[in-house]
Formats: C-alpha cells, structure tokens, sequence
C-alpha cells in the first residue's frame, strides 16, 4: 500500500452525495471544519446527514442544537427518513441542547462525546451559541473561545467536527475561517429567475481539493450535490 491509499483509508466519509470525491475521499480525521451559508441553504439538514451516516457506520455523533428544541429536530428529521430517536436509543447518537452557561454548555458537550466514544460532532450553531452569553463572551474573547473550542471537539472529544456558521456572521468574525482545517461555503444564486444552491471548498488544508462551484439541491433524501457527470444526463 502506498502512501497515497494509506492517507485514503484514514478520511472520514461525510455521507453527502458527490462531496467527498472532491476533498480525496472525506475529512481530514479528528479535525474541524466551518460550514457557513445564508438562511434556506441546507446546513442543518448538512450537518443531520453527516451525523446519521456516521451513526450508520460505526461512527457515533453527537448533535449540540443551540436554537432548535430537540422535539422540533426529531420531527423535521423524520421527513427526511431518518429516525434519530431509534439511533439516540442504540446509542449512536446523543442530541443536546444549549445550558443555561456557556461553560456548562461546553462541559455537557464534552462529556456527552466521551460517554457516547463519539467520531463525529456538529454544532449548529456558532453565531447562536456565542451571542447566546453576552455576559459571558466578550467580542475581543471570541476568537481564543472558538480556537479552544475546535481544540476541546479534536482533542478531548476527539471527534471530526463540522461547525455552523451564518454568511453574515461569519463576515464579521473572521477567525472563524482561520482556525479550521477546512471551510465549506453554501452560495445562493438567481439564474434566469430561478435561485440555485451551490457548495465550494473555500479551504481544505493538507487536501487537494476543487475549487469550482458545485450545484446540490435538498430533496426527500437529504443532501445532494451533483457531479457535471449527472448534470449532463439529466440535460440529455
């Protein structure tokens, strides 16, 4: 086996349809990476698919929900065919939601991962997580409190990790770029009056990754994105 297929084999596959040959098979293992996008881009539904189809493999996750009650996250999930809650009782899965402190938050993160020996993490989101404590993250504090947490999600819960952030947000808080291994971006556009959804690999470090624009939509099975190979079928 030669180096090459060696680094192949130690990828965390992501579960979304035609992402993960653009990134040489998957995640980087027990790294970070941000997932930024506007309102209606599919992120949640990014960050489920993620979480389920590591759940499905071998590889239990755990789903931090700061805004959306876990009812209400059950409920959507099952649309898609996916039953959380037979996964949380196999103990493949743990949802859990925002404390009443930023530190009781993250402690609860962290040991909920470590009992579940969870592989895969996801946080939706960081803008709502962060601005949920005023009194206790200042502005100029939030770019040391995001570096120890995507520390704490890849070397305590050593978990491979996938961060939701908002476009908006995310132009305001830089670092959320930097500090990750990588950065997904979700873009809206209108074409011939029509808005389409595509996905770019802003940055994969240690990854040769596209750098073009890939059209996905969100169906009745998740996430998908579509490699030009199914494009030009679905054209002829």
């Amino acid at each position: 086996m030669d180096q090459n297929e060696e680094t192949l084999e130690k990828r965390v596959k992501t579960g979304i349809s035609g992402l993960d040959e653009l990134i040489e098979g998957g995640l980087i293992p027990n790294s970070t990476v941000l997932l930024k996008g506007e309102c209606g881009s599919g992120k949640t539904i990014f960050g489920l698919q993620y979480l389920v189809y590591g759940a499905l493999h071998g590889e239990p996750g755990v789903l931090l929900s700061v805004e959306e009650n876990k009812k209400d996250i059950l409920r959507e999930s099952s649309k898609l065919g996916w039953d959380l809650e037979a996964l949380e009782k196999q103990g493949k899965l743990a949802i859990i939601e925002r404390q009443t402190q930023y530190s009781l938050t993250i402690s609860n993160l962290e040991r909920t991962a470590r009992q579940l020996r969870a592989k895969r993490a996801v946080i939706d989101s960081i803008p709502a997580l962060f601005s949920s404590y005023p009194n206790e993250l200042l502005l100029s504090e939030m770019r040391s409190a995001f570096l120890v947490l995507c520390q704490l999600l890849t070397g305590s819960c050593d978990c491979t990790a996938i961060l939701i952030t908002e476009t908006a947000w995310s132009r305001n808080a830089p670092y959320e770029e930097y500090v990750p291994k990588g950065v997904f971006d979700l873009k809206l556009k209108m074409i011939e009056g029509i808005a389409r959804k595509f996905l770019v690999v802003k940055k994969m470090r240690e990854v040769h990754h596209s750098r073009r624009m890939h059209l996905y939509e969100i169906t009745d099975k998740g996430f998908t994105l579509f490699t030009p190979r199914e494009l030009q079928m679905e054209e002829t």
